[in-house]
């Protein structure tokens, strides 16, 4: 599983246990969703109109038209699905001018079957956050498409949601995933200040790269592709998990054969 620590073994780019669970899930993924589609046909989904029509758009209607968008360029736009928002949470303060907020446990996205639809509810207050909202509701539609599937992925319940996460980036939105993984920011006006830090989320930041370095590699991309949409620090973690499956090619040999 992801997080596991392995002793007594060569270090990878990932601790060895987290990179086998990887490699496992995505011979699951790959059996069942089928192989990854070329860059030709289907390019790795970026932050740009030309994925995300320019809308005007405020509030649940703004939220419908990124979730539509979603839905299109998963495949999906035809599955039934009602599109929630939540209650809105409120802010936490620290004395009357700091606010400190942590975001990790906060539910962003839930995933649920009514009938023969699929409810799917979203936290209100990330909507003004795209790039966090076409996350959440990548990994929602994974969770409706994992559903339908005849077996669940490996590692039993506890793999569920990280599989779920790593099937996003074979739906091709894993440049969302991780830049969204982990994010700290600081605020001030002439009001308050405030830093918010949060992880978003089951997979952490070198897991999401480590899987976006297979995607890449699988489909024979060039970094260049997808480095101009990641944090800086993530483009040099990215070469560094693919110079590591470069150099252990048997790696990645029993999934080029699926």
């Amino acid at each position: 599983m992801p997080g596991w620590f392995s002793f007594g073994k060569q270090r990878s780019f990932l601790e060895v246990d987290a990179e086998e669970w990887q490699l496992t899930t995505w011979r699951w993924l790959l059996r069942h969703l089928g192989p990854l589609a070329s860059q030709q046909t289907s390019p790795i989904v970026t932050p740009t109109r030309a994925f995300f029509p320019q809308s005007s758009a405020e509030g649940h209607a703004r939220a419908e038209h990124i979730f539509a968008a979603v839905k299109r360029i998963a495949g999906m736009a035809d599955w039934e699905c009602r599109l929630i928002a939540q209650e809105r949470r409120p802010e936490h303060r620290v004395g009357d001018i700091a606010v400190v907020k942590f975001d990790g446990s906060d539910t962003l996205g839930t995933f649920s079957r009514a009938d023969n639809a699929a409810v799917i509810t979203y936290d209100p207050a990330m909507v003004e956050d795209a790039a966090l909202f076409v996350a959440v509701m990548a990994h929602e539609l994974a969770h409706y498409r994992l559903a339908a599937l005849p077996e669940g992925p490996p590692g039993g319940p506890d793999g569920h949601e990280p599989a779920t996460d790593l099937a996003t980036v074979h739906m091709g939105f894993g440049l969302f995933g991780a830049n969204c993984a982990f994010n700290f920011q600081r605020h001030q006006d002439f009001m308050s200040q405030g830093w918010q830090w949060s992880r978003r989320g089951y997979l952490g930041e070198r897991e999401w790269i480590f899987a976006l370095a297979v995607f890449l590699e699988l489909r024979a991309q060039p970094l260049d592709d997808v480095a101009p949409f990641l944090k800086s620090h993530l483009v040099t973690d990215l070469r560094k998990a693919r110079r590591h499956l470069q150099a252990h090619a048997d790696l990645l040999a029993p999934l080029r054969t699926r």
